[in-house]
């Protein structure tokens, strides 16, 4: 009998690639200090950039599951107190924690990501800080439950990569913004063009 083709990330629906991105960053949340295809936790932080004495102030926990690509959300000055921030992807909620803590009791700031397992520990240690302005809730980004023309700022830190329907997330952002809002996102850039073989394997969509 022949061989069956093994399955390439080609073959996947959108709904199955979402499923398979869930399922890794849940793994992440529940064992952060497991080897991965791509970097984790507090030194991949520091080496992006992130003070050390504020991460140092926040529960263990965050960054033990950061994820992100840049440490840019972290040094934004431009945010004013009083808005409403969306952040997608927002992970074991190292960015969010930052967020919430410079801006204060009167910035709304809502957390969505695709793994309850992430959400669940993010609002675990965002309980320890007592940040009553922040709301988490599981969800993906292209299906945000989040009412049009709500929020000031939409931010993220590396899922557009993650995503093969970038568009539906982008048409998701201009529907929950307000009129003159803004967009912050950090993202993954290739420098050089992926191999064949690095395009198809499902594991090389996470580095």
């Amino acid at each position: 009998p022949m061989e069956a083709t093994p399955k390439t990330i080609r073959d996947y629906s959108p709904v199955e690639i979402r499923e398979l991105v869930r399922c890794k960053y849940s793994e992440v949340a529940l064992g952060p200090r497991l080897k991965y295809k791509f970097r984790v936790g507090r030194d991949y932080a520091l080496d992006l950039g992130y003070p050390a004495q504020r991460i140092q102030d926040l529960p263990e926990t965050m960054a033990e599951a950061f994820t992100g690509v840049s440490s840019f959300l972290a040094r934004f000055e431009n945010f004013s107190p009083g808005e409403t921030i969306l952040e997608l992807g927002s992970g074991g909620g190292l960015d969010t924690a930052f967020l919430a803590k410079r801006l204060g009791a009167a910035t709304k700031i809502i957390g969505v990501d695709l793994s309850l397992n992430m959400v669940q520990k993010a609002a675990h240690s965002l309980g320890e800080l007592e940040l009553s302005h922040v709301y988490y809730t599981e969800a993906a980004a292209e299906e945000l439950p989040v009412r049009d023309n709500s929020v000031d700022w939409v931010v993220s830190n590396g899922i557009f990569n993650l995503s093969p329907e970038k568009e539906r997330i982008l048409a998701e952002i201009h529907r929950v913004l307000k009129p003159k809002g803004h967009v912050l996102c950090s993202e993954i850039v290739l420098y050089q063009e992926p191999s064949p073989e690095e395009r198809l394997n499902e594991d090389d969509w996470f580095k």
